[in-house]
């Protein structure tokens, strides 16, 4: 049984006055546990909605989301979903809710009774795997927005999910704190916690194992980068290559071979001077 099992998901928006969007039509997909999957798309694509799917926080029009076999859908047991699903929103400012670091982790685990002998345990890990323990005591105030959002990842964390959702979780950073939430999903993801990365940002998107990509509420590619990245869905999405791909593409047209698709610049650089020689 896979961890996750989308089967024929769809999920409608009522605006009011009869009036309906449909966001997601006949999704269908599997992940299985310790994958990490960047789920794409432009804004609008579904992407988003796909994510709060996942946790529970909405329920489908249409279909089933399955979570270690456990339905969404069945009320008794939201609790366990949002349990193994843990969630990291955009906006890292949303999410806090005490003054001090360590509290604020500590938040998530005091709600469900957690006794607090295990709590300090549990904060302890969450801070440490985020590379936060040194700044504990800080206030949350005078921290970067790369910073509050590895806190954010540790209140997450705190909770001892098994699956965490990154909904767009870089897309309010600078490149430097896009990379280090990028370097600590990848190490979380390494300890064995699944991640579904939703970004439309490719560069990111070439880091996962595997990349889905959505248009229209559909889904309209699923692969690792590379089958993604050398089929033309990336820009029937209306996404952007990374420029490294984009770079090969380009040389493709003149040329130049590559064995396979081009992910990163070391694999451009390795491939140009492979022909140059």
């Amino acid at each position: 049984m896979s961890q996750i099992e989308v089967r024929d998901v769809g999920y409608a928006y009522k605006l009011g006055e009869g009036q309906i969007v449909r966001a997601l039509r006949g999704v269908s997909f599997t992940v299985e546990k310790g994958e990490y999957v960047a789920l794409v798309g432009m804004n609008g694509s579904g992407k988003s909605t796909l994510a709060k799917l996942l946790n529970g926080l909405y329920i489908p029009s249409a279909g089933d989301i399955l979570i270690d076999g456990i339905n969404t859908r069945d009320g008794d047991h939201t609790y366990d979903i949002r349990r193994k699903v843990g969630m990291v929103f955009q906006n890292p400012d949303n999410q806090m809710v005490a003054t001090i670091i360590e509290d604020d982790v500590a938040f998530g685990p005091e709600n469900i009774g957690v006794p607090r002998e295990e709590i300090a345990e549990r904060v302890d890990y969450a801070l440490r795997a985020v590379g936060m323990e040194e700044l504990r005591d800080r206030s949350a105030s005078k921290l970067s927005g790369g910073q509050k959002q590895r806190v954010a990842i540790a209140g997450v964390l705190a909770m001892r999910p098994d699956i965490i959702v990154f909904d767009e979780s870089t897309s309010m950073l600078d490149p430097e704190g896009r990379r280090e939430i990028v370097a600590v999903s990848r190490a979380l993801n390494e300890q064995g916690i699944t991640v579904i990365a939703i970004t439309h940002n490719m560069d990111e998107a070439a880091q996962a194992d595997r990349i889905i990509a959505l248009k229209k509420g559909r889904i309209a590619a699923d692969g690792t980068p590379k089958e993604v990245f050398a089929s033309s869905a990336v820009r029937e999405c209306g996404l952007v290559l990374p420029p490294a791909a984009e770079a090969a593409r380009l040389l493709s047209e003149r040329g130049f071979v590559f064995p396979s698709a081009v992910t990163c610049e070391e694999e451009l650089t390795e491939g140009i001077c492979a022909q140059l020689k």
